[in-house]
């Protein structure tokens, strides 16, 4: 119900971009770059997809993880894990917002790569109390790598193109969503599940800490 009703709010909100003509034009999915901002989203296309690959890992395997390896069953704590990492994530960009893109990005990279190998050190030694610290570190890094993304090629992009760059910002990021989850979560049927979250985190940990080398020994736009 509350989404019916923003969604009818929405026709009273004063319209932004450049109107174009035609009703099912309009509505025919466009995905594209304009020249003006490649460069400075393929860059910081690592960063994005670090961050929505460990938001993957630990939204869909997070309550797996703490009823296997933990052993507590109880729903509301599984249910929490995923609030702590996105409404850790949601309160970082809002604290975040008077930084500069480039220093927002830095952060979250760095803080999805520590925090994600400490959540790993955490379910090895299966210590509850540390996994749930880290996570809210890499909760940290969830938001803030999206949100420094998005600053950094706002101002670049032409307002008649937002729509299909911003297609274009999310094809990458539910790639990384959900493409490694599924993968991982085969692997789980063969491999079981601390092992294949293990490397997993170390994989994607290892992408982040890549990711935040390449944007702050590379340009800084």
């Amino acid at each position: 119900m509350a989404s019916l009703v923003l969604a009818l709010a929405t026709w009273g909100l004063p319209e932004t971009s450049p109107r174009h003509e035609g009703l099912l034009q309009a509505l025919k999915p466009r995905v594209g770059l304009p020249i003006e901002v490649r460069g400075t989203f393929w860059r910081g296309a690592p960063a994005l997809f670090a961050g929505w690959a460990t938001g993957g890992l630990y939204l869909s395997l997070g309550a797996l993880i703490i009823s296997q390896v933990f052993g507590i069953q109880n729903v509301i704590v599984q249910g929490f894990v995923v609030a702590l990492l996105a409404g850790v994530g949601a309160l970082a960009c809002f604290i975040a917002r008077n930084y500069s893109a480039r220093e927002v990005t830095l952060f979250g990279t760095a803080a999805l790569s520590m925090g994600t190998f400490a959540t790993l050190f955490g379910i090895h030694y299966e210590n509850l109390v540390l996994y749930l610290i880290a996570l809210a570190v890499v909760g940290t890094g969830f938001g803030t790598c999206f949100y420094g993304f998005i600053r950094s090629i706002i101002p670049l992009v032409p307002e008649d193109v937002r729509g299909e760059t911003f297609a274009a910002l999310f094809c990458i990021s539910y790639l990384a969503f959900g493409l490694p989850v599924v993968i991982a979560g085969l692997l789980v049927l063969v491999f079981g599940l601390k092992v294949v979250v293990i490397c997993y985190g170390s994989l994607i940990a290892s992408l982040a800490a890549l990711a935040g080398l390449m944007r702050k020994f590379g340009r800084t736009d």
